[in-house]
Formats: structure tokens, sequence, C-alpha cells
């Protein structure tokens, strides 16, 4: 085995070349990946990647749209709260919790996006913009319908959208890249903390 990562065990051949391939792309990156490597890691002939992909890039685009599907709860409730008149922190608490489970579902995700994005390859940008532009767009357009009905004061939406979700995702990143961390709260604790203090921040309020 040319690798230090176990054998994949996953139901049907496009499966487990697809679920190598992750576990691949994610400790090494797409430049440090082969097909000989997720051949060995999915116990199949080489040959057999090119039946079900055209090549390593057709391989990791599959893997992209497989993450970026995932994100489609997580629109359809945000389109959902932009167009209802709900709680501020209602709706930043359940994307935060959503945010947080996807990562301890899928902690391979995070090392896949910071890889694409530091190698800079074609299908970074596929990944940037499908995902995370889609995800800032929906997130702002529900800031902007707060700003409208006056539960916010007049801000850039994007701005706002970017912030919340820049301090939910460094949070995930030092978890998901440095385990070793101490004293960073974890689940529920750490969404209340983050919700409140980008909602009222850290000031004590004037009597």
């Amino acid at each position: 085995m040319s690798t230090s990562l176990r054998p994949v065990h996953a139901s049907g051949t496009r499966e487990r070349i697809i679920a190598s391939a992750t576990s691949l792309f994610a400790a090494r990156g797409f430049k440090g990946t082969t097909t000989r490597l997720i051949a060995d890691l999915a116990q199949v002939n080489e040959a057999l990647i090119y039946r079900h992909f055209p090549n390593k890039g057709g391989l990791y685009a599959a893997i992209i749209e497989k993450k970026i599907a995932m994100l489609t709860p997580l629109l359809n409730r945000l389109r959902r709260a932009a167009e209802a008149s709900e709680s501020m922190e209602t709706v930043l608490r359940e994307i935060a919790r959503e945010m947080f489970a996807s990562v301890e579902k899928d902690p391979q995700f995070l090392r896949i996006f910071y890889f694409s994005g530091l190698e800079g390859h074609d299908l970074s940008r596929m990944f940037f913009e499908a995902y995370i532009e889609t995800f800032n767009q929906h997130l702002s357009s529900f800031f902007l319908s707060k700003i409208r009905e006056g539960t916010l004061c007049p801000m850039d939406p994007m701005l706002a959208g970017r912030a919340f979700s820049a301090i939910i995702l460094h949070n995930l990143v030092v978890q998901t890249l440095f385990p070793e961390s101490k004293g960073l709260p974890e689940g529920n604790k750490a969404i209340d903390a983050f919700v409140d203090l980008f909602l009222y921040g850290i000031l004590r309020r004037p009597s």
C-alpha cells in the first residue's frame, strides 16, 4: 500500500473510488494525489478509475459537486427565513448549528476546501463560487430582509454575512486543523456565545 491511510470500505466501486479520493485529497491536496494512490487505497485497478471518471480532475469535480449538494438544506433554510419574519437569534443559532453539524459529519470538507484555495487550480474557483459565495449571498439576503424591516441598523448586508460566517468558520477551522487546541468551547455553548457576540457585541451597554 503506497499510502498510510486505511483502505476505504464502501458499497459499489464508484463510491469506493470517491471515498478513497476524498480521503487522499483531504490529506495530500489535489496536486499531491495521484490516480495510482487512489486506486491503491480503493483496492481497485487504476484503469477502473477511468471507467467512471474522465481524469483526476473529473473525479475531484464529482467530489466537489457532492459537497455542494450538502449545502442545499442550509440555503433553503435561509431562503425561508428571508421570506418570513423570524427571530434573528433563532435563525442564526440554527445556521450555526448546521455549520457545526456538517463539519462534524464530514471533517474532510474543510481540509479539501483549504487545499483547494491554497493550490489555486481551476476547480478551486468552482468550489469557492458554488459553495462559499452562494452561501454568503443567501446569508446577505437574510440580513437585508432584517435591515428593511428595521430589526438591524443600516449596514452592508454582504459584509454582515461574511462577518457572521467568519466567526463560525474560524472556530471550525481551528478545531479541524488543530485538534490539539485547548480551551475552545464546544457545541451549543460555542454557538450561543458566537451568536450573542455577533448580535450584541462585547461592550457593556450604557444604562
